[in-house]
């Protein structure tokens, strides 16, 4: 569903980079925020911060535009 929103062109950085930079943003520091949040006392906070993750990808792929009836500009 997401590489449709890319002219073939670009599709695999399209798809790609955003993937990546998720990934090293949310996975890279879920160790260390899991840790942190152990270390303070607090280790549900880290179950809410996952929840919140979770809930803004939900808001994004509910919020997409469809392309299904859309011509394509390949």
């Amino acid at each position: 569903m997401k590489a449709e929103l890319f002219p073939t062109e670009i599709r695999a950085l399209g798809v790609g980079l955003p993937y990546a930079i998720a990934v090293s943003l949310f996975g890279g520091t879920a160790e260390y925020l899991a840790l942190w949040a152990k270390s303070i006392g607090h280790e549900r906070w880290f179950y809410w911060y996952v929840t919140l993750c979770i809930a803004a990808s939900l808001a994004v792929y509910v919020t997409m535009r469809e392309t299904r009836h859309q011509r394509r500009h390949d």
